[in-house]
Parts: structure tokens; sequence; C-alpha cells
């Protein structure tokens, strides 16, 4: 570690959190300032937890919610064909019900949805939704977040440090002075003109240490309040099946979402998510060093369902590997309505400055707004910063940088996942 570690790190702005957003945000920023992208190494990215689904809305219930989530996707549909990165193997479907058959076309025509009916992919064949009718849903969007994350980085690595926020100190209760930072051990105050929380299921903790060092009383009440409201985390079972088999399949099924994407060494891996049970969302901070418990009876019924809707894969489990973990999903309290039709403005993302000068918290409700929401903050810090910061002697987020970045991985093509054969699977978790 070079010996400079001792000294401040002066930057035009400090972005804290390592997923999609604070990327992305930094990738706007760096041609135009110095910028130090910070991602805490005792939490889990949310991103790399994901399943690597841009979703345009076709399992919405509002033709105004629906919309923005269209062209949300549609950005990210460009980007990665202007970047020549891999995306959409895998054709995406919607099986619609029987009695959705009257709503469902019509609610996207009117958010000007593009679809058009299909045949139901084979390996459903003889299943509970045999009857549903199937539509193609060209408008959304499938993606590592592999693949999409080190894109991002591509060329601000020398932006990017890994360290854990330990206390934010407040300049008269207007602005923020200066973050110190554990990297390695060594506790490093950073010294920002414009501080972002990027940190998605991270913010309300980190929001907590803004609030916490207000010297006015009733301000620091407000702020811990608000801090405890700010977000809501959701969480999202993800059911792994990987095979040489399996086919390239995946959209909206029975309630379930499935995405299939092909990995390292020719196998295909089915991400399958159960619907969310909101009994489980929290409001406010979330301890992000500790994983999210696994209700057995959850994975049962997600294996129940699957094999429902395609004998062919319940036939064929034991040819193969099974894992399930559960996922973190921040949105803004607003999108994690049990009711989503009662919420009368609909947030498909929030952009606070909670009061604070040069100080921004980011909530894009999902990973597809992180374009929309990053291109409205990178305008909002620019017209407050002006021209580059001229810091004399202050070092750059390189001299920091002792080390390149690992490669980002997603969870499920990681080394060691743990993936299980179907009997040690089902031994695992007490499945019938």
């Amino acid at each position: 570690m070079p010996p400079e570690l001792s000294d401040d790190l002066a930057v035009d702005v400090l972005i804290i959190g390592g997923g999609i957003q604070g990327h992305y945000l930094a990738r706007q920023l760096a041609d135009r300032y110095s910028v130090c992208l910070l991602t805490d190494p005792a939490a889990r990215v949310e991103t790399t937890e994901a399943e690597g689904y841009l979703s345009a809305g076709y399992e919405g219930n509002d033709a105004n919610r629906i919309q923005p989530a269209r062209r949300a996707a549609g950005y990210w549909k460009l980007w990665a064909e202007s970047h020549e990165l891999r995306h959409d193997e895998a054709r995406t479907h919607y099986a619609v019900a029987p009695d959705e058959l009257s709503t469902r076309p019509r609610l996207w025509s009117d958010a000007s949805l593009v679809y058009r009916e299909a045949e139901l992919p084979g390996v459903f064949s003889g299943g509970s939704i045999s009857d549903h009718v199937t539509f193609e849903t060209s408008n959304d969007v499938l993606i590592s977040p592999s693949v999409l994350l080190n894109e991002l980085r591509r060329g601000i690595e020398h932006c990017c440090l890994r360290g854990s926020v330990i206390k934010i100190s407040l300049n008269n209760d207007k602005a923020v002075d200066w973050v110190d930072v554990e990297i390695d051990g060594v506790t490093i105050p950073i010294v920002p003109r414009y501080t972002v929380l990027a940190a998605s299921g991270g913010n309300a903790g980190l929001l907590q240490k803004v609030a916490l060092r207000l010297r006015d009383p009733v301000r620091r009440k407000e702020g811990v309040d608000v801090a405890k409201a700010s977000q809501a985390v959701r969480r999202r079972y993800l059911l792994c099946v990987r095979g040489a088999d399996l086919p390239l399949v995946a959209g909206h099924y029975g309630g379930y979402t499935i995405t299939a994407h092909t990995v390292d060494g020719g196998d295909v891996v089915w991400i399958v998510n159960p619907p969310i049970d909101d009994t489980l969302t929290t409001l406010g901070a979330d301890d992000l060093r500790f994983e999210v418990n696994v209700d057995d009876k959850v994975v049962a019924g997600a294996v129940g369902a699957l094999f429902a809707m395609s004998p062919q894969i319940e036939r064929e489990a034991h040819h193969f590997q099974w894992h399930v973990y559960a996922r973190r999903k921040t949105e803004h309290p607003m999108m994690a309505a049990r009711n989503t039709a009662k919420v009368g403005q609909p947030a498909p993302a929030k952009i606070d400055n909670f009061g604070l000068e040069q100080f921004m918290a980011l909530w894009p409700s999902h990973s597809s707004y992180a374009m929309i929401v990053g291109d409205v903050a990178a305008e909002r810090i620019a017209e407050s910063l002006g021209p580059k910061g001229d810091f004399g002697l202050a070092l750059s987020p390189a001299e920091f940088a002792h080390a390149e970045p690992e490669p980002a991985i997603a969870r499920w093509e990681a080394p060691g996942f743990g993936w299980r054969s179907w009997d040690a699977f089902r031994a695992d978790h007490s499945i019938d």
C-alpha cells in the first residue's frame, strides 16, 4: 500500500456505491471532474445479486408506470448494442392467463409496449400454463449483471476504491465536510465538493450516519426519522437451475419470472423468481453484512410451481444442478406498496438532497432506471459544481487504487456458488 494513504483525498465528486447506479454516474462525470467511486467490501453489491432482467414493465398494472419503464429498458438495449455487449440471448415472453386477455394486451397498447403473439416455448408443453396465450415482449432486455458492470467500469478503474464509510462529518449542518473511510485497516478522510449516496440497500444506513452528525437536535431527529423511512428493502428469491440441455427461454410465466443466460462452458442457467412476498419488506436501514435467510417452504413452493408449469423440467431434474438464494431489492417505499393501484403519484425513482448542499441520495426503483437517474443526477451536479476543482497537491484516486478492481461476477456464475445435484438440493430444502 502506498505511504500516501495517510493523507487526505480531495475530489470533486465522491460516489458511495459500487452498483449500476454508482458506476453509471461515475462514467458520466469522470471526463469532467475528479471522481472517487467507493464500494464497501463488507456488503454484497445488489447488481451482482440480480438476475439481469431489465424489465420494460409488461408485468405492471398502470400505464403511467409502464411508460418510463419502457423508455428505460430501451435506453439499455441501445447502450448494449452500441457497446457490442452480449444481450437478449433468449427471447422474452409473457404468458397471459385467459382471465387477463381482455385487459393485459390493452394495457400494453396504452403504454406503447411492443408485443406480438407467439408460441408457448415447448419446455412448458403439458403444464399448468398450457391454456395461456403467449406474447413475445421485445421491449424487455436481458443482460448479465457482470457484463453490464464490467463495461460500465471500463475506463474508470482509476476512480474505484474499496472501503467502508466510518463517519460522515458535516459543516454547520449545511454540507458534507469530509467522509472518513477505512481502507485496508487505515482510516482516510475523503474531502469531496459533492457527495452522492448510490449504495442501494446501504443508503438508509449512510443517511443515518449523516443525520446523527447534525448539531441541531430538531433536524437531527427529523433526519433519523427520514432515514428510517427513506427506502423499502424487499426480499426476492432466486431459484437457479443449470444444465447443458436447458432451453434459452425467458419472461413471465404463471406469475413467475424466468431469466436464462449462457455461462462459461456452454451451460444455460435459469433464474426463476417467485412473486415478491411484501410481508418480508422492511423500511429503512438493513444490515447488508448478513445474508437474507432462505425459507424452505418458499423454495418448495417455487420448485412445485416450476414443475407444474414444466413437466419436462420435473422429469429431467436429475440432469440439472440446483441452488437458491434470496437477494435484496431496494426501492422507493411508494413502489413497495402492496396495492400499487392506490399509489397516487408513481415514483419510479427518487433523487433527494435531504436539505443539504452539494449532496444527493439516489434510489432507482429497479436497475432499468439507473441510466435515467444517472443522467439527471450528473446534470444537477455539473450545474452545482461548475468548473473542475483545483486541489493543488491533493491525491488522485489512482494513487489510492493500489490494485486493479476485481472483475464483477454475477453471484450465480461465481466459482464456489454451491450448485447441488437434484437429490442433494431436495434434501437440503426438505422438498418432498
